[in-house]
């Protein structure tokens, strides 16, 4: 058995981590608003969705993740935020400590869906929608880090309002759930020892196929006699 050693590696090292509830409105009103929107409504482009309704339903509003051309998109494929402007330094004086003041933009593209049940077909598909969000954060984040920012979930929730078959507006919220670390790469010292490959397991030649042998059960309670 080899001994551990002393040995040095090249790390990503985590300065701070934080996660953040972002939710941005929109309001698309009137015929400006239905314009911007651009709903294709079972295959018919620029359609009115409330003409579609029947009395007593609703839409139901969802948006999706795309790019600029409306095809949706993995979260995880698409770099969406980025650091703007110079960092500040800020001291925290009810923390007794230095902290650097980063601002990131997030910015993308999504597709708002109506549909009138709940995991039913979607009826109506807008545009691509662009979306802009600025924001500032204190961070632990020295000279010479990375910040990394993922969004992993966005979703959103709104209501169309019509009045007599006619678009009045369509209120969302777009909610975006994002992650951001500063990080950068160190070279720790660490004792350990050095990894080898495990042993190879081989598959059995023969599959055993015979059942276990098994006897009917016993009535213990009568037999055999207790002497």
């Amino acid at each position: 058995m080899s001994k551990n050693e002393r040995l040095c590696v090249r790390v990503r090292k985590v300065y701070d981590w934080v996660t953040r509830q972002v939710d941005k409105d929109f309001n698309f009103v009137g015929e400006e608003g239905l314009d911007r929107l651009a709903f294709k409504c079972n295959g018919t482009p620029d359609a009115d969705p409330c003409e579609l309704l029947e009395e007593g339903e609703d839409y139901l509003v969802s948006v999706i993740p795309t790019d600029s051309e409306g095809n949706e998109v993995d979260l995880e494929e698409v770099e969406w935020c980025h650091e703007v402007g110079p960092r500040r330094d800020v001291f925290i004086e009810d923390l007794g400590i230095e902290l650097q003041r980063v601002k990131l933009k997030k910015q993308g593209w999504f597709v708002i869906q109506l549909r009138t049940e709940e995991d039913g077909e979607i009826v109506c598909e807008s545009e691509a929608i662009p979306f802009c969000i600025f924001e500032k954060f204190l961070l632990c984040a020295p000279e010479g880090t990375d910040i990394e920012c993922h969004i992993f979930d966005l979703f959103g929730t709104g209501v169309v309002c019509c009045n007599d078959g006619e678009f009045i507006d369509l209120a969302l919220t777009l909610t975006i759930c994002q992650s951001v670390q500063v990080e950068a790469d160190v070279k720790i010292e660490i004792e350990g020892k050095l990894c080898k490959p495990r042993e190879e397991i081989i598959e059995p030649i023969v599959e055993r196929v015979c059942p276990d042998i098994e006897f009917p059960p016993q009535c213990p309670e009568i037999f055999p006699p207790k002497c």
